[in-house]
């Protein structure tokens, strides 16, 4: 078939410079848009046809139509007959419409010579009707098989119908084949899941393709000697419903499946390495133990070991084969953190209890100024342990002596209280309203003004208590006062009243709390009643509620925390008595007498506690008791006669000893020294052998061992 020119739009037939006779042709589509339209001219004359190919146009389920314009060849006639013929496969560049005739029209038309050239060619309409409902471009095949290749038109359904349609596993003939899904898919055929299970073909769940129904395998491992550990290097077995893991043989999917021997129950990466010759934990090396343990003399951190072998068999006995070397801990009492050349060793590597220390080298474990090392002080004593040391270069030519001033200008004064403060800081109190301080940076007292009486009297002040971090003093009074002093004082003002308002308090001692207060425990006697008092104050003004203690005055408080804390005091029928203040419950009851205080212990003066298992009290007939930690006893170091008033220890051989005799007992771990003075002594403090404070009657105030320069 010979081929005519089409031009499209018609007007360029006019616009050829010798154009020739045409003809212009309407060709309209109802119902449908064509894929292709071919258009046919026959020359009625000769009957020799040309044609050619092209898109339709126009929109889906309505129509279009398409104007072309038929060029006359020379040698035609005048009588032509025009054919226009709608297919349903799209047109394709260059190439002739295929596929099935949907819908056809023809029409004769006469050309008049020249009208072309004029600009008026005879025109022709052809109309081509057909019916594509759901607009998917294909009409529907009607059951006589004409129509178009559709095989669902329909308005709402059909549109994905069509024989250029994707088949679809979904109950339809989506590609109008004839095909239904179980033929095109190839539905309920045997197939084989991954994993091995089996099952049939059916539809996939986005209907685009299918999938295989095959239940999923439980998979598990091979586990041959049953020891809960799968087999290593081994693919995983499958098992597909309805059978499931055996019971024995298997070990589920999740658990260890790392068994370098899967024929013996002991061995695998979750049993402990015994010695037995075997690698028992799968880690590679045989008897080597991992289980940490204590060595059972020392303590010290190890690893379990086996024995060895005999004869090339293994014994199977173990061992705790110690990771860490042991420390040589020496006892040591007091608790400087060296202990006696003298004591037993323990070899350990963990500290028996506080009692030892890493370190000998202590040739008096009894006083914790002396020690290998320590620095010499002038108190008459080798502190660091070398016989060659000398104290020249820290005593005053002379060496030490109990050095006394008089201080005040009231020579009926009794300096009755004394508290040490800071580096060199002093605080004492007594009779007449007697305070005086010594600040660190000097060498002399400053007496300070006022009278501590709201009334004519002086008052007697027995007690006082200076805060360490500071150089303030808490002072005791009678007649149910306390009074708060700095070295800046200039009356004594601010006085805290105290109920019963009879209150005299003859101790005080104090502790720095966690907000940078002060907590402060007070013992007493109520007038000249055989009763006394003990209270807690927070310096503060507020009045201070005492806590009566019947049948039993108090004299001295003293400890080194709230855990460790002792009153000290005599009994109305004579007998010395010692409360411990527990801290757990509510006054009265927060004082408990200690019941293992001899009998034969008279009225207690004053009490020194040195550490958490060493405390001394002492009493007015010239008893020394010594705490252990546990209990009191009666020392019977022989202490010389006399009615002691104070005691200051540092350790068992440091202890001294203020008496109403006026003397100084001094006790250094072998004998007792006493140093006379001529006026009787009330009160004792310090903070080492090298600096000791006592003061005493007519304002004396005695220094070891020299008095400040």
């Amino acid at each position: 078939m010979r081929h005519l020119l089409l031009l499209l739009p018609l007007f360029a037939l006019a616009g050829c410079k010798d154009p020739q006779d045409g003809v212009k042709v309407t060709v309209t589509s109802t119902g449908f848009v064509p894929g292709c339209l071919r258009v046919t001219a026959r020359d009625d004359a000769s009957q020799e046809t040309r044609s050619t190919a092209l898109a339709g146009k126009g929109a889906p389920s309505v129509g279009g139509s398409v104007l072309v314009g038929v060029v006359l060849p020379e040698d035609w006639g005048t009588g032509l007959t025009l054919k226009a013929e709608a297919f349903e496969a799209p047109f394709v560049t260059d190439q002739d419409c295929t596929g099935k005739v949907v819908a056809s029209g023809e029409g004769p038309v006469t050309i008049v010579r020249g009208e072309a050239a004029k600009g008026n060619p005879p025109e022709l309409k052809l109309a081509l009707s057909a019916a594509d409902q759901d607009g998917d471009g294909y009409i529907l095949k009607n059951a006589d098989g004409t129509g178009g290749t559709d095989c669902d038109d329909d308005r709402e359904t059909g549109a994905s119908v069509h024989p250029g349609a994707t088949e679809r596993c979904n109950d339809r003939d989506d590609d109008c084949s004839g095909d239904d899904d179980q033929t095109f898919f190839g539905l309920g055929v045997a197939c084989t899941q991954d994993g091995g299970c089996t099952g049939k073909l059916e539809c996939a769940f986005n209907k685009v393709g299918t999938t295989c129904n095959a239940p999923t395998p439980t998979l598990a491992w091979v586990d041959g000697d049953d020891d809960k550990v799968g087999k290593a290097g081994v693919e995983p077995t499958p098992f597909c419903a309805p059978n499931t893991v055996p019971d024995a043989g298997f070990v589920p999917f999740n658990a260890r499946h790392d068994d370098c021997d899967d024929g013996n129950k002991k061995v695998n990466p979750l049993e402990a390495e015994t010695c037995d010759g075997v690698d028992n934990n799968c880690d590679g090396t045989t008897d080597i133990l991992t289980s940490t343990c204590d060595t059972p003399d020392t303590h010290c951190a190890g690893l379990m070991a086996c024995t060895g072998r005999t004869e090339g068999k293994v014994d199977g006995g173990t061992f705790c084969m110690g990771t860490a070397a042991p420390s040589n801990w020496s006892r040591d009492e007091d608790l400087d953190n060296h202990g006696s050349d003298e004591a037993q060793v323990i070899v350990s590597c963990i500290r028996p209890d506080a009692d030892y220390a890493p370190q000998a080298g202590d040739c008096d474990d009894g006083n914790p100024f002396i020690h290998e090392g320590a620095p010499e002080l002038c108190d008459s004593q080798d502190n660091d342990c070398n016989p060659m040391t000398t104290e020249a270069g820290v005593c005053p030519a002379g060496g030490p002596t109990w050095a006394t001033q008089d201080v005040g200008t009231d020579p009926s004064r009794d300096w009755l209280g004394v508290s040490v403060y800071g580096n060199g800081g002093v605080w004492i109190v007594g009779t007449g309203s007697g305070r005086a301080v010594k600040v660190p940076t000097l060498n002399a007292f400053k007496v300070l003004d006022g009278a501590c009486t709201d009334g004519s009297t002086p008052q007697i002040l027995p007690s006082v208590w200076a805060d360490p971090s500071t150089d303030t003093a808490y002072i005791g009074r009678d007649e149910g006062q306390l009074i708060v002093q700095t070295p800046t004082s200039t009356d004594c003002t601010p006085r805290t009243p105290v109920t019963p308002n009879t209150t005299t308090t003859t101790g005080l001692k104090g502790f720095a709390t966690n907000g940078g207060g002060v907590k402060l425990f007070g013992t007493g006697k109520q007038g000249a009643t055989t009763h006394g008092v003990t209270f807690q104050w927070n310096g503060g003004g507020s009045t201070v509620n005492a806590q009566g203690r019947n049948n039993l005055v108090l004299s001295a408080v003293h400890g080194i925390s709230e855990s460790t804390l002792f009153a000290v005091g005599v009994e109305n029928d004579g007998k010395g008595a010692v409360l411990r203040y527990t801290g757990n419950q509510p006054p009265p009851a927060d004082w408990v007498k200690d019941t293992s205080v001899p009998n034969a212990a008279s009225a207690l003066t004053a009490v020194h506690v040195v550490n958490a298992k060493l405390a001394y009290a002492v009493s007015d007939s010239g008893q020394l008791l010594q705490w252990n930690g546990t209990e009191w006893s009666i020392d019977s170091s022989g202490a010389p006669p006399g009615s002691y008033t104070g005691v200051l220890a540092f350790g068992k051989n440091a202890i001294f000893i203020s008496t109403l005799g006026g003397t100084v007992l001094r006790y250094d771990g072998s004998v007792w020294d006493t140093s006379t003075a001529s006026n009787p002594k009330h009160g004792i403090a310090g903070t080492s052998p090298a600096d000791i404070w006592v003061v005493g009657q007519d304002r004396q105030v005695t220094h070891y061992p020299f008095w400040p320069q």
